[in-house]
């Protein structure tokens, strides 16, 4: 008899458009259950009905990383409606392609907020949940154009359960 087993629960920011997107497909062609977090509904609503045409479940969670108390938020959601978080992705970002003298501070000010505080508040908010199950298994991932071909992923995993 086959063994059935549980869908993985999955949190990407980022997910509305591009390599969020994509990654939201390829977990929802393994069945799995994803929270897809962004600002833009219409492009989540759009990744939502890929991800169900593909076998996955979704949930559409309208979020602004760089609010603490949003991604929080959304964590809960994932886990009240789904269970246990598995994985979380970071991926969303926000950059401004601009020579650095026509810059504006605020504009420095929001890349900041969302490429590196939303992912250690996505980073908080998964670990909060997977060190007590002695797990930490997340990844960052950034694709500035969908021209580039850079690609940074890393999956963290700290040397012990309490993340020393």
């Amino acid at each position: 008899m086959k063994q059935l087993r549980k869908p993985e629960v999955v949190v990407i920011t980022g997910a509305s458009a591009g390599l969020g997107r994509a990654v939201a497909r390829a977990f929802a062609r393994e069945g799995a259950y994803i929270g897809l977090l962004a600002r833009g509904r219409d492009g989540l609503e759009g990744a939502r009905r890929e991800v169900e045409e593909l076998g996955g479940r979704a949930l559409v969670l309208p979020a602004d990383v760089a609010d603490a108390d949003g991604v929080e938020q959304a964590a809960e959601t994932v886990e009240r409606e789904f269970g246990s978080i598995d994985i979380w992705i970071n991926n969303a970002m926000v950059s401004v392609f601009s020579p650095v003298r026509g810059m504006k501070p605020e504009e420095y000010k929001r890349v900041t907020e969302v490429t590196y505080l939303g992912y250690v508040y996505g980073t908080l908010a998964a670990l909060k949940r997977m060190l007590p199950r002695g797990e930490s298994p997340a990844a960052r991932c950034t694709s500035a154009t969908r021209r580039s071909r850079r690609l940074s992923a890393t999956r963290s995993r700290p040397a012990s359960p309490t993340g020393t």
